[in-house]
Order: structure tokens, then C-alpha cells, then sequence
């Protein structure tokens, strides 16, 4: 059996999900630099960043700037603004990536497969037949882009479609 590595998943793997803002990734995006985070737009209570262990390519995910463990949690400003900020993605990755489809959605807890205390929506592009054999047989996604890379286009997209 070959082996393909992919040793920058041991920091994904081997943390554990925040109940608290204290040492929250998504905490830490919200204040710190948009490179370094691969934040992409932002709002004044809402930011969008890239999934740095993403399902496909410009795998996004919008995030409340405020620390919030799940929906009911978030005051109806930060909500209305979450969905804003979920449309603008939408738009954004259709606009730059042209994708046939959208998985949109909300893992809230640990038993719904959520991997931080920080409620976050997932946009997931997809296309057509966009399932391959690497992932059914190699337990590996293949991207086509650097997350870097597909960050700044996306900020480009993001820009042109004015402030959120």
C-alpha cells in the first residue's frame, strides 16, 4: 500500500474544540491579520474566512466576530448579518469559481460533528462529478489551488462586490 502524507492535518487532528473564547481559532481570526487567517471579507459582526482543511476548493466559512457557542446564542443582529455574510460568499464564489451547486450549513456541538465552540456556516461549493477516487480510495482530497492563492482571488471577488 502507498502512503500519502499529510502532515499539516496533525494540527487539525491533534487539537480539541474550545468551549470558550480563550485559545478559539475562529477568535483568534476575528483579531488577527487577514493573511495569516485567510479572512476574506468582513463586516462589523460577521467575518469570512477559508477552511484551512477544506472539503473542496474555496471551502469557506462564516464566522460571528463575537464568541458564540450556537445560533441561540447569537443576538438577532449577528444573525441577520451571518446570513448577509453567507449570501456575499455565495455570491463571491460563484462570481470566481462558477460552481453547479452549494452544501450550506451549521454543525453545532460536538456530536454534529462541529470541531470548535464558535458557531460557524460552512459554504462548501461543489460541481457536477466533482467526487474523484482520492478521497473513496486514498483518504486524501487533492486541491487544485494553494489556500493562499485562492484566499486573495476570493478577497478580489469579495471586494468588487462592495462593503459588508
Amino acid at each position: 500500500m502507498k502512503h500519502l502524507w499529510a502532515p499539516w492535518r496533525m494540527a487539525y487532528v491533534s487539537s480539541t474544540p474550545q468551549e470558550t473564547g480563550e485559545g478559539c481559532f475562529l477568535c483568534a481570526a476575528a483579531g488577527g491579520s487577514d493573511d495569516a487567517s485567510l479572512v476574506v471579507d468582513r463586516g462589523d459582526l460577521a467575518f469570512v474566512l477559508m477552511n484551512r482543511y477544506p472539503y473542496t476548493s474555496g471551502h469557506l466559512m462564516v464566522v460571528p466576530i463575537r464568541h458564540s457557542a450556537g445560533v441561540l446564542a447569537l443576538t438577532p443582529e449577528e444573525g441577520e448579518a451571518m446570513f448577509a455574510a453567507t449570501q456575499r460568499a455565495v455570491r463571491a464564489l460563484t462570481e470566481m469559481m462558477h460552481p453547479d451547486g452549494f452544501n450550506i450549513g451549521i454543525n453545532q456541538g460536538s456530536a454534529a460533528g462541529a470541531s470548535a465552540e464558535h458557531v460557524h456556516v460552512h459554504v462548501v461549493p461543489r460541481w457536477a462529478g466533482d467526487t474523484n477516487f482520492m478521497p473513496v480510495l486514498g483518504d486524501v482530497k487533492v486541491l487544485p489551488q494553494a489556500l493562499e492563492t485562492t484566499a486573495a482571488h476570493l478577497r478580489e471577488a469579495f471586494a468588487r462586490l462592495g462593503p459588508l
